[in-house]
């Protein structure tokens, strides 16, 4: 039974049961509101991929957002807690990847890089989150919102919030299935594999480049390689990640998107890289120790104009405004997106002028990805991105 403050409050439905979701979930229970989140998926850990994601510039409003007994559990999620997060481990070296030569050391303070699914473990704990509601309708009367869902069971709340990330269901109803509302293909792959060597002398390298994660850019390519996983201190047990964005058209389109023959294709496309990065690919073994999976990388521009249902109706993060990871910009705005959200329901003035500064900063954080996109792949753009001149600073 929900308590008097949160009854004064409100209640509050959230469509997708990622970080952005599970994130302003947490903020909305800590502020009073009754929370309740859908998620289309069967279970936490339904898909296995993984993915990690660097908290930097918007890490004091995620721990703000989090009750204490969540905050504690965060370094189960740190792809390596094994580290003392010194300046020097709080940054991010980029390599010049023509020479070797290190480029940029950009200083991240008090980041920490996690393991998206570890994250979301954490986060699930203390949320209400129903499971297997693959979200078909909204509509709405004066009194409340109203969700329905393939199964044809029917919510009604005060407020619904959209986080169900970048092929959002949410933005696509709300504006109407318009296809000004669907995801735009970029010009770019990404290559993302996860791979275990059971070889302390095959992490080593990486691990003595930079305990957490490092990149090359200016090679025709981006590529960045790191720690994904340390379970013990035996570098034998740990994972590495490794991901290579490259322009479509580079290389004959991959014939495979996940498994050995996708991993196969990163292979045989992938060479002569500077170390440790070259090394990294060609020992992934093509067995279960591997996962792989290709992406072209996809975008929207957030616009005004959608149904709020007389604001009441919204969207965060990748439902909004899903970019190009460059800078790993795109879950510092999630996480401001929660925050502001959070912040204009406490006021009661209406979501209009949440949503009028989510779509001007998110628009102009979509196009700096793209941007950043463009410079990357040699050594004359890099000097020129946002990389290069304000690191991982707040530029949107």
């Amino acid at each position: 039974m929900a308590s008097q403050e949160s009854k004064k409050a409100g209640k509050a439905a959230v469509v997708g049961a990622g970080l952005t979701g599970m994130l302003v979930a947490h903020g909305l229970k800590k502020n009073g509101f009754d929370v309740v989140i859908f998620e289309s998926e069967e279970k936490v850990d339904a898909r296995p991929r993984d993915w990690t994601i660097a908290i930097h510039w918007a890490l004091p409003t995620f721990n703000n957002l989090l009750p204490e007994a969540v905050r504690a559990n965060l370094v189960k999620a740190l792809c390596n807690p094994r580290v003392d997060f010194t300046p020097e481990v709080e940054c991010l070296p980029c390599f010049n990847g023509v020479t070797g030569e290190l480029m940029l050391k950009s200083p991240m303070p008090g980041s920490r890089r996690v393991s998206r699914q570890l994250l979301r473990q954490v986060l699930s704990e203390g949320l209400d989150v129903q499971w297997d509601k693959r979200l078909v309708d909204i509509s709405s009367t004066a009194e409340h919102v109203t969700l329905t869902f393939a199964d044809n069971a029917t919510v009604q709340a005060d407020f619904v919030l959209g986080a169900d990330g970048a092929s959002s269901t949410v933005r696509s109803l709300l504006f109407n299935r318009d296809p000004k509302a669907n995801l735009v293909p970029s010009a770019y792959y990404i290559a993302t594999v996860i791979m275990r060597h059971d070889d302390a002398a095959k992490v080593e390298p990486v691990h003595n480049f930079h305990p957490v994660a490092t990149i090359m850019m200016g090679a025709s390519c981006f590529v960045g390689t790191g720690t994904m996983y340390a379970p013990t201190p035996d570098l034998s047990t740990w994972s590495i990640f490794w991901a290579k964005i490259f322009r479509r058209g580079a290389f004959p389109d991959p014939p495979a998107r996940q498994g050995a023959e996708a991993l196969r294709y990163v292979k045989e496309t992938t060479k002569d890289l500077i170390e440790p990065f070259q090394s990294q690919i060609d020992w992934a073994k093509e067995d279960d120790s591997t996962m792989c999976f290709i992406d072209q990388m996809k975008y929207y521009t957030p616009s005004l104009g959608f149904d709020t249902h007389g604001g009441r109706v919204t969207l965060v993060g990748d439902a909004a405004h899903p970019m190009l990871p460059y800078r790993g910009q795109g879950f510092q705005h999630a996480v401001l997106d929660a925050h502001l959200f959070i912040e204009a329901l406490q006021k009661g003035e209406g979501l209009e002028a949440y949503n009028t500064e989510m779509v001007e900063r998110g628009a102009k954080a979509v196009a700096q990805s793209l941007q950043e996109a463009e410079l990357s792949v040699d050594l004359e753009g890099v000097m020129k991105s946002l990389m290069a001149r304000q690191g991982f600073k707040r530029t949107a």
